[in-house]
């Protein structure tokens, strides 16, 4: 019942990205850039201030 549940989630979420990829393509550009910024400054977090 948990793998049916889960299965019916994802297609949810792959359904609602796709309509938001058509609506609004700007938004995952943005979304992209938020992400690659935020792993680049997690990054030199870990490497450079953590001991």
């Amino acid at each position: 019942m948990n793998e049916k549940i889960l299965g019916s989630v994802y297609i949810i979420i792959a359904v609602l990205i796709m309509i938001v990829w058509f609506a609004a393509r700007w938004f995952f550009v943005y979304l992209v850039w938020i992400i690659a910024i935020a792993l680049l400054i997690y990054g030199a977090y870990l490497l450079f201030f953590r001991r």
